[in-house]
């Protein structure tokens, strides 16, 4: 196409020239013949110079104009072809960014891949626990760490010249084939148990296999772990042996406790029985010599006599308690929701009662439940109120509370509290063990056990006991139930919600 565009004028300028060589040589012969005469002739030359004017300047529009039309067909053609060419280079840009891109990503899998074969080997050779590759079908090593070398005494030489059955006895290996087989079936991190292994010396060792399958230079074959669990064997071994022998110790101080509970029923029948009786005697004999013999003794010997039995009526009361104390100990709880006002209410008013005192402002919050043993709370009331009213005996506005608090935890915390002569707080360790008093008999009369039951009923509902007091500023004692009966307050109350 372009060889011929660059013909073109050449084409044109020959046509021109050889029409023109022809019309100048045949025209004028031609007019001769025709026009003698010189006017005729010149007339004729003129038509002929416009006839061959036009006739070349239409020859020159026709040449012209074909040139054109196919130069113009020709620059459409070339301007399809070179946008072809343009969406080929696009297409073939594209390819080559795309297969840039895909080298790119080849070499970082390929570096990837590199880095996780080198922490994979770095991770193999350097384990601390020994580790293998061997062939799932023969068992045959393909590969150990330094550590399997330690620990079992072969050299790598001599594992790669064995399988996993030489380092045996090792119980519950799959079979040849077997390993395979099942590991197809499940191709993941599995853990096959504790085996025993024997290593070079012929010492037999406890270990505890690990295993992930893989492909081994296209070979199926696994990577075995293997973590020394002698020591941890003996000493589980050694854990149950020590738990059989504390049951054993546990058995048999069930049982001293079980002897120790029956020495104490009989020894708290003998006090019932035996002991009652003498001070029955004693008190009723010294009564009797009052009122028959009162004329024949004196002064002295009355109060001598008087003295025997408030000392038998105290006997009688400290085994009274010590017999409370002791069946606390023993009975059952039967645990159910229990009134706390209502009881305090009802100890109250028999204290006034039997005490006569009217001066006593008893303040009792209303509504106060608790979840436990009704008999064993109704002790822990009546000692704690009964102390707070002997112990506010001296004062003319005594006040006594009854009242109920919420620690953090929600956890109620019962209190009674007094304005009576409380004590000093360095002495509050004695106050709930049994026999130990903090005033003398002659102040404030007592046994020195009716804390101690408080203590021991309320460590039964699982929970404490405490006092806080200051001399001459009262005593508040608090306690709590336990887990068990707060539970079943925050039941109640959602069940309340709920209604």
């Amino acid at each position: 196409m372009g060889n011929e565009h660059r013909r073109a004028p050449h084409q044109i300028a020959a046509i021109y020239l050889v029409v023109g060589m022809f019309w100048i040589l045949f025209s004028d012969r031609i007019l001769t013949g025709i026009a003698p005469e010189a006017a005729q002739l010149t007339r004729l030359q003129t038509a002929k110079g416009w006839f061959y004017v036009a006739a070349t300047a239409g020859l020159l529009y026709w040449l012209v104009r074909r040139y054109a039309l196919s130069a113009e067909r020709a620059e459409d053609e070339l301007r399809a072809r070179n946008e072809e060419l343009c969406m080929v280079e696009e297409e073939l840009r594209q390819q080559l960014d795309e297969y840039e891109k895909s080298q790119f990503e080849l070499h970082e899998t390929n570096q990837a891949l590199r880095a996780s074969e080198e922490r994979y080997r770095v991770l193999f050779a350097s384990n601390p626990h020994p580790m293998w590759v061997c062939d799932l079908d023969t068992k045959a090593f393909l590969e150990v760490n330094d550590a399997a070398v330690t620990h079992y005494g072969y050299s790598r030489e001599e594992f790669l010249a064995m399988t996993m059955r030489d380092i045996g006895p090792a119980a519950g290996s799959p079979a040849p084939g077997e390993g395979a087989a099942q590991a197809r079936e499940c191709p993941c991190l599995k853990p096959t148990g504790i085996q025993c292994h024997r290593k070079k010396d012929g010492t037999l060792i406890a270990v505890e296999i690990t295993s992930h399958t893989l492909d081994f230079g296209g070979r199926p074959a696994e990577v075995v772990l293997a973590s020394n669990v002698t020591e941890r064997i003996k000493a589980d071994e050694e854990v149950r042996r020590l738990n059989a022998e504390l049951e054993e110790r546990v058995e048999a101080r069930t049982q001293e406790l079980q002897r120790a509970n029956r020495e104490l029923e009989s020894f708290s029948y003998s006090v019932s029985h035996d002991l009652r009786a003498p001070l029955r005697h004693i008190d009723g004999f010294s009564r009797m010599l009052v009122e028959d013999y009162g004329e024949r003794i004196d002064t002295a010997g009355k109060g001598y006599i008087q003295r025997i039995r408030s000392a038998a009526q105290r006997m009688g009361c400290l085994i009274d308690d010590l017999l409370q104390l002791a069946n606390v100990s023993r009975s059952e709880l039967e645990k159910r929701q229990v009134n706390l006002s209502a009881l305090a209410q009802v100890i109250g008013l028999g204290l006034k009662q039997i005490e006569g005192r009217e001066d006593v402002t008893l303040r009792i919050t209303e509504g106060v439940m608790a979840f436990g043993d009704p008999r064993l709370l109704r002790v822990v009331l009546e000692n704690l109120l009964s102390n707070a009213w002997k112990y506010t005996g001296k004062r003319a506005d005594a006040v006594i509370e009854f009242a109920v608090e919420e620690q953090g935890s929600g956890r109620p915390v019962y209190l009674v509290r007094d304005n009576g002569v409380g004590f000093d707080m360095t002495f509050a360790g004695k106050l709930f063990t049994p026999f130990q008093r903090l005033h003398s008999a002659d102040e404030f009369e007592g046994t020195g056990i009716g804390l101690a039951t408080v203590r021991r009923i309320v460590e039964r509902h699982g929970g404490t006991v405490w006092v806080e007091a200051a001399p001459d500023h009262g005593a508040t004692f608090y306690f709590t139930l336990g887990e068990e009966e707060h539970l079943a307050r925050n039941s109640d109350k959602e069940d309340g919600t709920t209604q």
